[in-house]
């Protein structure tokens, strides 16, 4: 009989583990996974069919290893401890409702947010600044530029999109794109609205597809727009080619890839002048 207890009391400690809250120590590893889909402005729901490779509903064990591994987080956690967490009927693949139910317990440490999104549409939350994508296409190039975004719609229907006012509208009358903001048409003025943007840390990518052959009346503003990004190391891509590998490298990194990049030595020796200009004037000030 005592032994017949000890058996039911372990079975019921056991269980009642398996649907509780995940320990402290586990949940510091759940978090980190969290933590990365913030980083990246997407929602847990996108990293769960990021996960499931094959589209089978499920994500297996291999996925999973595969999943930590593209979001380099193989070293970080403990996968054992991941997984038994994440496989809740112990089937070895992880329900999307499994899925929810673990990471719906987990709380970002980097942020106050609300919460874990779960909508499949937005990929970015509001407590975040910034994440704009900017789409910018000269006249004769709207057409690839409409073109370019159809055959990559299922990536641009998630961005915040950011476009010149003539870019913008020839995207929502052709492809019906939700675009988030507009600003003036290029040489009225766009282009130095997206830098100010891009000054401020709210743009993650531009899409500028330009006119080589023709001449343009704005091509200071041009200029200085890609100035800006290179100073402040913000991707840019000109036409199809580097757009094509500018959205690969979004889809593996995530949005931010380039966010926590450190500043050139060429901006932080800027910098450092900057400061020592300052001092002199305030020194001379005194006397």
């Amino acid at each position: 009989r005592q032994q017949i207890t000890s058996y039911l009391y372990s079975s019921l400690s056991s269980i009642t583990m398996k649907f509780s809250t995940p320990s402290s120590s586990i949940c510091l590893h759940l978090q980190k996974l969290v933590d990365v889909a913030n980083k990246r402005w997407i929602s847990m729901e996108d990293l769960f069919d990021q996960a499931d490779v094959d589209k089978s509903g499920d994500v297996s064990k291999e996925e999973m290893q595969l999943l930590l591994d593209q979001i380099h987080l193989t070293d970080a956690v403990n996968f054992d401890m991941v997984w038994s967490s994440l496989d809740d009927d112990e089937s070895g693949e992880v329900t999307r409702e499994e899925w929810r139910d673990c990471f719906s317990q987990i709380t970002p440490s980097k942020v106050s947010a609300e919460g874990v999104t779960w909508s499949m549409k937005p990929i970015y939350r509001d407590d975040v600044p910034g994440g704009l994508v900017a789409l910018v296409a000269h006249n004769k190039m709207k057409a690839q530029m409409a073109s370019f975004v159809e055959l990559n719609v299922e990536f641009f229907k998630h961005c915040r999109i950011i476009t010149t006012g003539s870019t913008g509208k020839t995207l929502e009358d052709k492809l019906g794109l939700d675009v988030h903001h507009k600003v003036a048409s290029g040489p009225l003025g766009g282009d130095q609205e997206i830098g100010a943007l891009v000054t401020q840390g709210l743009v993650s990518a531009i899409f500028f597809f330009k006119d080589p052959l023709s001449a343009h009346q704005h091509a200071a503003d041009i200029e200085a727009l890609t100035r800006v990004c290179d100073v402040h190391n913000v991707p840019y891509a000109t036409n199809s080619a580097s757009g094509k590998s500018l959205i690969t490298a979004m889809a593996a990194m995530g949005l931010a890839f380039a966010r926590d990049d450190d500043e050139s030595n060429t901006v932080k020796e800027y910098k450092a002048e900057q400061q020592r200009v300052i001092q002199r004037i305030s020194r001379k000030r005194k006397y």
